[in-house]
């Protein structure tokens, strides 16, 4: 290891500190995350996209539990200057029966992590710098295996307009009006900045009038073969009006690339989202809509929102994402590679990672493969599988020069 960054004599002492007695750690390996990744980094890396890198430790002669701190230097190639960076967290580094990798990867407080919030396009060399403890004492780190060189690939943008339906409930008198909270709004762009194969999020939003005749119930008798008349027609009320909005909107001059979104409040009952197709080829302008509102206790998605993921999952389906058909859901795509509808299996071995959002209060998360769902699902616990990440990544990048608006 090259201590290019290091006045001499630290240098020297740093080197003499590898092979000296006292606490030291081992790299057992370094991660680089967006949203799914393994250890060979199978998962492209976008430029411009919020990335962890976490790194991966075993320690030696440490005597008692002992928390520390990171630092790593991020440069465009090995020995280049670059940039240091500092774990946004803390770890405890065990005296005895210390994790192992593969538990390290599925629980973000046992790594080391590093908020990398704009990559730049091109060749990453990312070395562990410095690990110390919270008193200051430096632990010597062992010179194997801790640098690992990455790439970040440009990618396009995701455009969105997300339609908030504000409509009347005549069952009450006065009838009251309702329309998405915007927590609902943060939410549905956070996860998808977060969870989806893009550089960023060009988002729009609106709250707009729904038509005089979509009103609760949401929901009415269903046939024998599970059909609902009365959804069914709510529906197409909904996709017929937000359909003419975008027509008006592309007369005016908007981004031809842009998907539209509906939210419905569940103020006054659940509406089962949908979008108007599933396209085989590109069609941005397939739009869908979903239900917003705040989880009941007890269930899995406790931050506030199930608009997020369940907009996600809608929004796909306008970029030709099918169902694979697990947790009461039909099949609709025998290509999914994971069983019970999982984010991963043992042999690709991504592990989700969720870079967390500040302003909404959640935290960078790990989502291990076994106990997480792909989005594309019904199933509780979900995130993106490396599945369906590529093809949305490879939907919007057939839609970016496809449907690019013309100059001139």
């Amino acid at each position: 290891m090259v201590f290019i960054d290091l006045p001499r004599r630290r240098r020297r002492a740093a080197a003499a500190g590898a092979g000296a007695a006292g606490p030291s750690v081992r790299v057992l390996g370094i991660e680089v995350t967006q949203a799914i990744q393994n250890m060979a980094h199978d998962v492209r890396l976008i430029a411009g996209k919020a990335a962890a890198v976490r790194v991966y430790l075993a320690p030696r002669g440490v005597s008692s539990n002992l928390r520390v701190r990171g630092e790593i230097v991020v440069s465009a190639a090995p020995g280049a200057p670059g940039a240091y960076v500092p774990s946004a967290n803390e770890i405890v580094l065990r005296a005895s029966k210390h994790p192992a990798l593969g538990a390290q990867r599925r629980d973000a407080a046992l790594s080391l992590n590093f908020l990398l919030p704009d990559p730049p396009a091109g060749p990453m060399t990312v070395r562990l710098k410095r690990v110390s403890g919270l008193a200051g004492a430096e632990l010597a780190v062992a010179p194997d295996g801790n640098e690992r060189q990455v790439g970040f690939a440009s990618a396009p943008v995701l455009r969105v307009r997300a339609l908030g339906i504000r409509y009347g409930d005549p069952r009450q008198n006065p009838p009251p009006h309702h329309a998405p909270d915007p927590t609902h709004f943060a939410h549905l762009r956070s996860f998808l900045t977060r969870a989806y194969p893009v550089s960023r999020v060009e988002w729009n939003q609106a709250v707009i009038d729904a038509p005089a005749n979509f009103v609760p119930p949401f929901s009415g008798p269903t046939l024998p073969n599970g059909f609902d008349p009365l959804w069914w027609t709510l529906l197409g009320i909904l996709h017929q009006h937000m359909l003419t909005i975008r027509q008006a909107d592309m007369d005016a001059g908007w981004d031809p690339r842009t998907h539209y979104y509906g939210l419905v409040s569940d103020h006054a009952g659940f509406f089962r989202g949908a979008a108007n197709d599933v396209p085989t080829a590109s069609a941005p302008n397939t739009i869908a809509v979903g239900p917003c509102g705040r989880a009941g206790a007890g269930f899995w998605d406790d931050d506030g929102s199930y608009g997020d993921w369940y907009g996600a999952h809608e929004l796909a389906h306008t970029f030709g994402r099918f169902h694979p058909g697990f947790c009461g859901q039909g099949n609709d795509d025998d290509r999914f590679p994971h069983a019970k509808g999982h984010i991963s299996d043992a042999g690709q071995d991504c592990i989700g990672f969720d870079v967390g959002d500040p302003a909404l209060d959640l935290p960078m998360r790990a989502y291990p493969r076994e106990a997480w769902a792909d989005f594309m699902t019904y199933c509780d616990r979900q995130w993106v599988s490396k599945y369906t990440y590529d093809g949305l990544y490879d939907r919007l990048v057939a839609e970016e020069t496809q449907f690019a608006p013309r100059i001139g």
